[in-house]
């Protein structure tokens, strides 16, 4: 499924779903949905970018000192790993019942967009996930999320 991209600095089919797309799914809708686009999609793999730059939570999180919370980051990595479920197939509702994290640096305003890879096992209805989170130029954090969906 390919659509119209909401940015001008990616190319048209380079996005495999938009943000508008994947509000249209069962992922949470306006601000607690994290993930801006898909990039990439296949039964173990996916890549999502997030638009930073702008995005609502800086200023109510430390806004004399806005850094990204990892929280947040682990949301999206969950969303992901639902994300790719629902890609191939599994349908009912995805509950984040496992994570664990390592955060390398942080993430600021100024680095406009941060890209997550991750790639997935499946068994069953567990789908278990190792996202690599960056921004240009560094890594910003590995988080290992298990999402099981339940119908």
């Amino acid at each position: 499924m390919r659509s119209s991209p909401t940015s001008a600095s990616v190319a048209p089919s380079t996005f495999i779903y938009t943000r508008s797309e994947l509000e249209a799914t069962f992922l949470p809708v306006g601000q607690m949905l994290q993930i801006d686009r898909v990039t990439e999609i296949s039964p173990d793999r996916i890549v999502c970018e997030m638009d930073i730059a702008r995005h609502w939570v800086f200023p109510l999180h430390f806004p004399s000192d806005p850094v990204f919370p990892g929280s947040l980051l682990i949301e999206a990595a969950g969303q992901a790993v639902a994300v790719l479920a629902w890609h191939v197939g599994t349908r009912g509702k995805p509950r984040l019942v496992k994570v664990s994290a390592r955060f390398e640096s942080c993430v600021l305003p100024q680095d406009e967009t941060l890209r997550l890879v991750a790639t997935v096992r499946r068994r069953k209805n567990a789908f278990c996930g190792v996202a690599d989170f960056s921004v240009p130029g560094r890594s910003v954090a590995q988080i290992e999320p298990m999402v099981i969906i339940v119908s």
